[in-house]
Formats: C-alpha cells, structure tokens, sequence
C-alpha cells in the first residue's frame, strides 16, 4: 500500500493542478463577463442598475450617488403607479470613449399610454473598466441637478349635460378663485372692507381664517365665473395680499339655470379620492345632487398622467400672485397622458322654454315651481324652482302638495265617465256636509244651481263633494292613474301622485276636491295637464334616450271624458277663475285653478296653483302658501305664456 500511495502522488498533483487551472480560468470568464471591462456590457449594467433604481454595478464612478435616482423616479414610481424597463439600444465607441443610447419605456398603471424616450450615457475606460457618471440628465434628458421626476394624476373633460336640440347646459367653464396670502396682506382692513364692499363676503369669518392660515397659504375668498370676476376685477386685482387663480369646472349656462335639477359637481375630497384612486385626482369633479350625481358614472371623465421635473428641495408647484390669475412659474411638464373625456347625458330641457319658466317662477315673492310638458311626446321641456332665500330644492319634480282644486281636472273626468255631462245641473251652495264634516267654497262664494261647466269654470267645491257619491274611490283613483299621474321614471328622481282609494266617505268627498290625502308634484300636474291637451296619457321624460319598460302600461283615459273637460278647461279662461289669461297672446289658452289648504292653522295656510296648456305645451305652476290659485299662481302663468310669446 505504501509504494502505490507514492507512485500515485505525482498523478494526484498533476490532477489537482488541471483542477485549479481551469477554475483560475473559469473565474477569469465570469470576471471579464460580470465586470465592465467592454463598452457593452458597461452599458447593460448601467440599463440594469437604472432599472432597478440602484446603482450596484461597478460601471459607475461614483456608486454612492444611487439614493439620487432612487429620489429621482421613486415618486413617479409610486403616484403614477409606473413600472419602467430600460434597454440598450446601442453603442458607439472610438478609442477611450463610448457612448451607449439607452432607451427608457414606461407603463403607468393609472392611465392609458406609455411614455418612452432615450438618453445618451458618455463612458470612459479607465484601466481595464469602462465607467459611467451618474447623473440626473441619464434619467431624463431634460432633468436638471437637484430636480426629481414627479406625476400628478389628472382627469380628461367631464361630459357635459345637454338640451334640446343639443343646446349646451353644463359643460367644463373658466372659474377663478379670489384668495389671500397672509404675508402679503400689508393692509388687511383696507383689503378685507374693499373685498366686503365688492363681493359681499363676510369680513370678520374671512379675518379669523387668516389668522388662523399659515403665511403662505392660500385662504379662499370666493370662486367667479369668469364673466363676474370681470365685472369686479378693477376693484380687487390689486389690493395688497389677494391672490387669484384660474381654473376650469362644471358650470351651467347662467349661474341659477334649472340648478336644482341638474345639480352640482364638487372637487373629490380625500376619502372619495383614497376609495377611487384610479378614477379619481385631487382635480377630479363629483356629483353631487340632480343629474350630476345621477349619472356621475358616465359623465366622469377617465384618468390622465402628467409627468414632471420639480424641484426635489422646494416641491416647487404652479401657483398664483396679487398680480393676475393664474400667474406663477411651475414645474416643466416632460410628459402628458390625456385622460378620456366623460360621455355626456342629453335632456329634453329646452332653453328658451326653461328661461321662460324661471323668469316667471321669480315673479313669485315666495317659492314656487313650473314644470313644463310637451303633450305630443311627453318631453318635459321645463322645471323651475325659485325661492326668494336661495334653496336649491327640487320642488317642480318632488315636492309633494295637496293639488287642492286643479285636481278637479281629474275628478271632472271621473265624473263625466259616471255619466255627468257639462250640460247637467248641480247645486252649488254656499257650504255642504259629508258625515258631519262641514265642506265650503272659497270665500263663501255661492252659485246656486248651475250646470257642470260652469261649476267647474268656477272651482266649485260643494259641486264637487256632492257628486262623490256618483264616483268611487276606485274610479277616481284610476282616473288618475289613467291620465298620468302614476309613478313613473322620467331618468331622474322624481315623484308623482298619491291617490289612494278612500274607503271613508269624507275622505272621498275631500279628495274630490284635492285634499285629504290626495298628494301631486308639479310634474304629476303639469302631466295630468298634458294628459288632457293630448287627448291619451302623457308619459313625461326628462333624459333621453328612452329606455323605458312599456309593460304594465296604464289604463286609458277615455277620451269623451278628456273632450269634455278641455272645454271646462278653456270656459275656465274665457269666464271663469282664470279669465286673467283670456288675452295672452298667441293660442287660446285652457286651464284651472286651484287652492289648496294644508297645515292645522285656523284659517288654513293655501297653496296657489294652476294647471293649463297653450298649444303643444302644458304647464304646472305652483307658489307655496301663495293663497288663492287666481291671485298668485295665475300672474306667474300669465308671465310665463307672455314671455314664450312675445
């Protein structure tokens, strides 16, 4: 065994020294393929480290620079939701230098695009290596030193919301925002009097906010369309401390065009914004009541991207001066990604009908309502609020009221189907009972025994509860239903009517004459108004298209009964409570009146109400606690007509 050991030696190290050759050379391979030691793999390092946003390579002169880029694309990174890749596209080298092209592609998650560009990468070799120096510029070409790549989300255009005819309502408008800066108010009672003085602000709220900001902030005054804000800007633009800043939102036509009905959009606060970050920025507008929160879905606008170079020390941001809106220096944009505009709703609402209409409703000293129809295909072509406080409270399309005597409409055409004509006598006495409970006419008013038309033309409510026996709740319910005034989606919230089938008979009697617990919105009056002008019943619509189920349609009208009452409808105008209206121009004009009690006081609180229609319109008009239907409702009526006449 001893001499086979030692003829085995000399072998043994002639095998140990192949072994360790081979592994000397194989470390040499890996070295000369992981150390920079050509322009190109210099190069691919340099791709790899910019990719990974750490400088680990050894083909950088100075590596300790790698918490740069890590600033440098780390916020683009996380608010843009951005992932990058960067590539060699390639390499020109004559003697001791090189230049490599790199080319940097990104994805954003949060918005449509990618965003590529290329960058030049100057390397020297030094010794066997060839290096790099990292510098801002080899992430962007247009970086400077000490700024960073940022992203701002941004959103495309809200739809806008449209009208007949495809009449713009609400689209995206210039508004500027009136602010102050605490340090630069050098004159703060002279400011704030001047600002009292042409903005109707609030002086002393407005000082204690001041006081409470920090010095540089920016304390909002009031936001103006642009219109207004010229109309005052003499005055303000340059009073120590104001600062102003331009921007668009969602804006009406006029400042109070049907409001409440289209509603508002407001800015996306924080929580919205965290629930929805891929929808919604900082600059993102929301609805918030009408049409505007309705169909947020699909007038909001899709996301944008916009990248960046900002100043990594100051966060530098676009902003305002005291010396006109909008003013400021901002950060240079590298890279834009246009958000996709939202789709826009379109409304059957019609300019000149709805300015018609809220001219009219302000003629009221309290708060009143007009909804106007159009009896041929049941577009609504109007809704007016007004209220002399400012409320935006849809009262046209959901404020519920006791139709009071315009509801005669219907209960006429219960009873000409019962077999009472214009032509039969009934008894109009100055009071009447139904168990007990004691039934008068307005103002003790007495007609004696008259027949139907002019009891109807009259507004006679003991006419009326006398013949509820000659009607069933059952009847007058369906009548109801029959001429429009269930519920129904018109493509916004709304309501309509409330007719229950009374089984007491004071009841009936009180819903003869639209009280007790009859309940009907303008627009269910303004459609039972319609309902007669047609001749059928009116399907009102207010946002187009009309995907509406046509089952389980309602009863029809008859129509004798729809005949005769537009005849009591026009004797009501020609001689009756609203002969006010008999000599507004244009087509003869058919309506009623009405008065309707509500509330516990002693007398009772009325409402003022009229429902008629001229031509291919009819209209609803409503004034709360206005009293008799003839001396509140029936001037507004007459204004509305004139206005769309003359």
């Amino acid at each position: 065994m001893g001499a086979n050991d030692s003829t085995m030696k000399p072998l043994t190290r002639r095998i140990i020294g192949v072994v360790v050759v081979l592994v000397l050379v194989g470390v040499g391979v890996l070295a000369l393929r992981t150390l920079p030691v050509l322009p190109s793999i210099a190069a691919r390092q340099i791709a790899a480290d910019l990719t990974s946003g750490q400088l680990r390579s050894q083909a950088w002169t100075n590596p300790d620079d790698g918490d740069d880029l890590a600033g440098i694309v780390t916020d683009l990174a996380e608010a843009g939701q951005g992932t990058r890749r960067v590539t060699v596209d390639g390499v020109d080298s004559a003697g001791g230098t090189a230049t490599a092209t790199l080319r940097w592609d990104w994805e954003f998650a949060s918005a449509a695009g990618d965003w590529s560009y290329s960058v030049d990468v100057s390397l020297r070799r030094s010794g066997a290596l060839w290096t790099a120096e990292f510098e801002p510029r080899l992430v962007h070409p247009d970086l400077g030193d000490g700024e960073i790549l940022t992203a701002e989300r941004t959103a495309g255009e809200r739809g806008r919301i449209l009208g007949a005819d495809d009449a713009v309502l609400v689209a995206e408008g210039e508004v500027i925002d009136v602010g102050l800066q605490p340090s630069r108010l050098t004159d703060e009672k002279a400011t704030l009097a001047q600002l009292e003085k042409s903005l109707d602000i609030d002086p002393k709220e407005l000082a204690e906010r001041v006081e409470k900001a920090d010095p540089d902030a920016f304390v909002p005054v009031i936001t103006l369309r642009k219109d207004d804000y010229e109309l005052v800007k003499g005055a303000i633009l340059k009073l120590p401390g104001t600062v102003f800043r331009s921007r668009t939102q969602p804006l009406a036509r006029t400042k109070g065009f049907a409001a409440a009905t289209l509603g508002s959009a407001g800015r996306a606060e924080p929580d919205e914004i965290a629930a929805e970050p891929e929808s919604l920025t900082s600059d993102s507008y929301v609805g918030r009541s009408g049409i505007q929160m309705l169909y947020d879905g699909t007038l909001r606008p899709g996301p944008g991207l916009r990248i960046l170079a900002e100043d990594a020390a100051s966060g530098a941001a676009g902003g305002g001066s005291g010396e006109g809106p909008g003013s400021g220096e901002g950060p240079a944009t590298l890279y834009t990604v246009d958000g996709t505009s939202g789709e826009d709703v379109t409304t059957t609402l019609d300019v000149a009908v709805q300015t018609a209409a809220e001219e009219a409703a302000a003629t009221a000293t309290k708060p009143s309502a007009i909804v106007a129809i159009r009896p041929s295909d049941g577009h609504v072509l109007a809704v007016a609020n007004f209220d002399p406080t400012g409320a935006a409270w849809d009262r046209a399309l959901t404020g519920q009221y006791p139709p009071g005597s315009v509801f005669k409409i219907v209960s006429g055409a219960a009873m000409v189907d019962s077999g009472i004509t214009p032509g039969t006598a009934l008894d109009c006495p100055k009071t009447t009972s139904v168990n007990g409970k004691r039934f008068k006419n307005a103002e003790d008013h007495v007609l004696g025994e008259v027949d139907f038309s002019e009891s109807f033309a009259q507004s006679c409510n003991t006419a009326f509860v006398n013949s509820a026996p000659d009607v069933t709740a059952a009847a007058l319910s369906e009548t109801a239903l029959s001429m429009g005034m269930g519920q129904i989606d018109i493509g916004t919230d709304s309501y309509m009517a409330s007719v229950p089938e009374a089984d007491d008979p004071v009841e009936h009697a009180a819903a003869m004459i639209g009280q007790g617990k009859v309940l009907a919105t303008p627009l269910a009056v303004a459609t039972m108004t319609a309902t007669v002008a047609k001749g059928s019943t009116v399907r009102p619509l207010l946002v187009l298209p009309d995907r509406r189920d046509r089952t389980g349609e309602v009863p029809a009208p008859d129509p004798k009964g729809l005949a005769e009452v537009k005849e009591m409808m026009r004797a009501t105008v020609t001689d009756g409570t609203a002969s006010a209206l008999a000599d507004v121009p244009g087509d003869p004009v058919y309506g009623k009146t009405g008065t309707a009690e509500y509330g516990t006081a002693v007398p009772p609180r009325t409402h003022s109400w009229f429902a008629g229609f001229q031509g291919d319109l009819a209209v609803a008009v409503l004034v709360e606690d206005g009293g008799f239907g003839a001396e509140a409702a029936v001037p507004v009526a007459d204004r509305f007509f004139t206005e769309l006449n003359s």
